[in-house]
Parts: C-alpha cells; structure tokens; sequence
C-alpha cells in the first residue's frame, strides 16, 4: 500500500517497522511455507507473505528427518498461523521455528 521496496534481505530484516505476525507449514515442501509480515506504518499496515524458503538458510543447526506432526510429540504449532513459539519436537519442521526466532531476536535488537 504505501510501495514501499526493500532492496536485500538485511534491510527487510532489520527495519523495524516490520512485523512478523504468522507462519503458515507447507508439509510437502518447506521452502514453499510461508512467513508473514505486517508493515506497521501509518496508512500501510499491509501484510506481506513471503515463501519461508527465503529465509530458511539462516538455520545452520541440525535438521530432522521425520516429521512428527500429528504424534503424541508434537505441539500442533504448525497448524496454527498465529502460534510462533520455539517447537521442542524431533521434527523435520522443527528448523523452521528456529528461523522464527532469529527473525524475532534480530528484531528485539
């Protein structure tokens, strides 16, 4: 809404008035997740999707292989936009939590 254009991926990162509001699992592919943002400008306020695959490689940890959603494991946070809490479960999406709460730390600074 108000054209504003982020020219790298830092810039994206680190302005401030960006929110990072929601997530939303593609079970298939993860890269094809996506991260939602809130510009928090007056007379903006537009939420942007972008596709989780844009950010994945800022996890460098351990990555899973088998994915536990659905078991007595898992918390179900991937099945709601909204939750964006670090998940503990030995599950392949687990990483992508973890580039959640970079994203949220580096904001915090």
């Amino acid at each position: 809404m108000c054209s504003r254009l982020w020219l790298s991926r830092a810039d994206f990162l680190n302005d401030p008035s960006l929110e990072l509001n929601g997530y939303q699992a593609d079970f298939d592919n993860l890269e094809d997740g996506l991260f939602y943002f809130t510009h928090q400008v007056a007379g903006c306020f537009s939420t942007l999707a972008v596709k989780s695959g844009s950010f994945l490689d800022l996890y460098t940890g351990r990555r899973h292989t088998e994915r536990k959603t659905g078991t007595e494991v898992c918390p179900g946070y991937c099945l709601h936009k909204e939750q964006l809490e670090r998940c503990d479960a030995p599950c392949e999406c687990a990483y992508v939590r973890e580039v959640v709460q970079y994203i949220r730390d580096r904001r915090l600074k």
